[in-house]
């Protein structure tokens, strides 16, 4: 069962990875070709890939308890690889506001996006503040790589 995500806007809260792995099991990963080359030096692609047409690539969670499936014995065997929208995490970005009190960042690009944090996340509220420009450098990288992400290159890279 996944848990349900508790939105907020992102204002630079405090945060510090309990190493708990809650978020390896409440999430469908989206990934990237890039995310799917890096990981393929793991597992077989079709262990690890769900397709959703020609543009949405997702991680594989396990059946027995819907977790990620490079997750073992509750710390992730991918760490140094892991995707992009993992990386981000407990942050979220969206293209659009989802609630009010949303604030818009401007991305290097000069594009705009807008951040959330979950708050369900147990890490939140400890350690130290969120740096900002950090997270909108990642941002970035995660919709430049979605926006050249399709199935002809997940294709390319998995041959």
């Amino acid at each position: 069962m996944e848990m349900p995500e508790t939105l907020v806007p992102f204002q630079n809260q405090r945060y510090k990875c309990r190493i708990c792995g809650e978020c390896c099991h409440r999430r469908r990963v989206p990934l990237t070709a890039h995310d799917i080359e890096r990981l393929q030096g793991y597992r077989d692609p079709q262990e690890f890939i769900v397709i959703y047409g020609e543009k949405r690539f997702v991680m594989e969670k396990r059946v027995w308890d819907d977790g990620c499936v490079f997750l073992y014995d509750g710390k992730c065997t991918i760490h140094k690889d892991k995707p992009l929208i993992c990386r981000l995490f407990p942050v979220a970005m969206s293209q659009t506001p989802l609630s009010e009190g949303s604030i818009a960042f401007e991305l290097a690009d000069r594009s705009r996006v807008y951040l959330y944090i979950d708050v369900s996340c147990p890490g939140v509220g400890e350690g130290p503040p969120l740096e900002t420009q950090p997270l909108l450098d990642l941002c970035l990288a995660v919709r430049n790589e979605m926006l050249v992400t399709d199935l002809s290159e997940v294709l390319k890279v998995i041959r």
